[in-house]
């Protein structure tokens, strides 16, 4: 009789752990408000929950007359009316909201981490906004001088890509490895003044750099590489790419 009671325990224990274990599974494996739309917007409820922090029972949070999911597709905060996600920062944390998303944070959560620094502070320093453990993270432009195409990274994360002109044949741009050097937000180049957002990545001669800069004089970008040289960029894009870069970034031509 005690034999047959601990024979049962053990079944009863068995079935016990199996359902337990089915039960977290299957909670991880489908989740309904991935599948979900309550407001018909175009977000999932769980995109909307966890990631966008928009209503799902709202087709239109931030109450602008567009709908939260053709905000996303054409890269507008659905939380910020008429904001562009990388415009938007809704929890003023230096982190746009684009590059949030990108990362992991949380929109709402100034640290993420819960390591004491804010979001913005630890990508600006080159750090992980989401491990509380204070770990370097690479941050890396790419240039691509066939595709007119500068890209750079927070880790192995692109956090934006635009198009660029490069130097002419006349006068290429080096091709290699290379590192941020100097920054300067205003610098004169010869015929154009007051150019702004400077990054040496390159100095071939005391007089002689290579820079990654702002360009106003012309609009090829993505055309025609025309510099003598240098990477040009646009204006808005080249702002903030100037803001993320630290002294040392890694710079990658080809």
């Amino acid at each position: 009789m005690i034999k047959l009671e601990k024979k049962y325990h053990f079944i009863i224990f068995s079935i016990v752990v199996l359902v337990t274990v089915f039960l977290a599974y299957f909670s991880q494996a489908y989740n309904p408000d991935m599948y979900k739309d309550s407001d018909n917007d175009g977000l999932t409820d769980y995109e909307e929950k966890a990631i966008y922090q928009t209503f799902w029972y709202d087709n239109d949070t931030d109450k602008d007359g567009f709908i939260d999911g053709n905000e996303v597709v054409n890269g507008y905060s659905p939380k910020q009316p008429l904001l562009k996600m990388i415009e938007a920062d809704t929890d003023n944390d230096g982190l746009n909201d684009e590059w949030e998303i990108k990362l992991g944070t949380n929109l709402m959560i100034r640290d993420s981490d819960g390591d004491g620094d804010l979001d913005g502070k630890e990508v600006y320093y080159g750090f992980s906004p989401t491990d509380p453990k204070p770990y370097p993270v690479d941050k890396i432009i790419k240039v691509n001088i066939a595709d007119f195409t500068l890209s750079y990274y927070q880790g192995d994360i692109m956090l934006d890509s635009f198009k660029i002109s490069t130097g002419k044949p006349s006068s290429p741009t080096p091709l290699g490895e290379y590192t941020i050097t100097e920054k300067y937000p205003i610098k004169h180049y010869f015929n154009y003044p007051n150019t702004k957002w400077n990054l040496l990545f390159y100095r071939k001669a005391p007089n002689l750099g290579y820079y990654i800069h702002g360009a106003y004089w012309h609009d090829k970008f993505g055309l025609e590489n025309i510099s003598g040289g240098c990477v040009n960029a646009p204006y808005d894009q080249m702002e903030r790419l100037y803001n993320w870069t630290n002294i040392g970034t890694k710079v990658y031509i080809k």
